[in-house]
């Protein structure tokens, strides 16, 4: 019911889909009569849409995500007491690769690139995926598969893979996956994902026992930058988008208790004695 309600109600709340769903229906709210509507929609639309394209919105909104965790150097994990290493779905498309027969991924996918280095670098860990099928529509897409043939790819051993392909949110990653590797509140974890998504994947993850470490990749916010930049205005949207609906998730994940706190941080654990 979550995962439903999100995919189907939480898109269309979203800025930009409401400006862009103003804009259009302007002239057909203006054709029914509904001059007054009509000239609200287009007016407050507009205006919107000038303040995404041509202010650093992006940036104001992503930024505050993608700094909430520091980056993890390598050598700290090559050095560390670690249980293994944890990479969130996301970056993969399910259907693309099934209909392309090629592995398949989009914005994200320094999730996998990192995974395998890190892989590398400390041979005696475990690296588990967790991700099922993100579309609505078509629940078979999972991303599991996906993953598998990319990471085998990449050359990370098969006796050192585990693959979850049924979890379709971060909730279900963390608890799905838990059932798979045992002890979760012992060494820590290393948590890859994409840097706007750490603060509510970290946040599950501890609020659901796992003892992490946040480990982000993929960001996103080059840094505030006005005017026209370039005709970058699709990608001004774009991580507008992205942005907003992480914190529409931070913010109903807490109200339906999946969090402990609504913009987690790094948890500091006594050094035991």
């Amino acid at each position: 019911m979550f995962f439903s309600l999100s995919k189907l109600v939480g898109h269309l709340i979203l800025p930009v889909t409401l400006v862009l769903i103003m804009l259009s229906a302007a002239p057909l709210i203006r054709w029914l009569g509904l001059r007054r509507l009509a000239r609200f929609c287009g007016t407050a639309g507009g205006l919107a849409l000038i303040v995404m394209l041509f202010t650093p919105l992006d940036n104001w909104l992503l930024s505050p995500l993608e700094d909430r965790f520091p980056q993890m150097e390598r050598q700290v994990v090559v050095d560390g007491d670690f249980a293994g290493i944890i990479v969130l779905g996301g970056a993969e498309d399910g259907r693309l690769t099934r209909a392309h027969g090629q592995p398949a991924v989009g914005s994200g996918a320094e999730r996998f690139i990192e995974a395998a280095i890190l892989s590398r670098l400390r041979p005696d860990l475990p690296v588990v995926f967790t991700g099922g099928s993100g579309f609505y529509s078509d629940p078979a897409a999972s991303g599991g598969p996906v993953a598998e043939a990319l990471l085998l790819d990449l050359g990370v051993p098969t006796d050192r893979l585990v693959i979850e392909g049924r979890s379709r949110d971060t909730w279900e990653n963390a608890t799905f996956s838990r059932s798979l590797v045992g002890d979760v509140a012992g060494r820590p974890w290393i948590l890859i994902t994409s840097a706007y998504h750490m603060p509510r994947s970290y946040g599950v993850f501890i609020a659901d026992g796992w003892n992490v470490q946040a480990y982000p990749v993929d960001y996103n916010a080059p840094g505030p930058i006005w005017g026209w930049n370039d005709y970058r205005f699709v990608d001004r949207l774009w991580q507008i988008h992205t942005a907003a609906r992480e914190w529409l998730g931070l913010l109903a994940y807490r109200l339906t208790g999946r969090l402990d706190d609504i913009f987690p941080a790094p948890v500091v654990r006594p050094v035991s004695e």
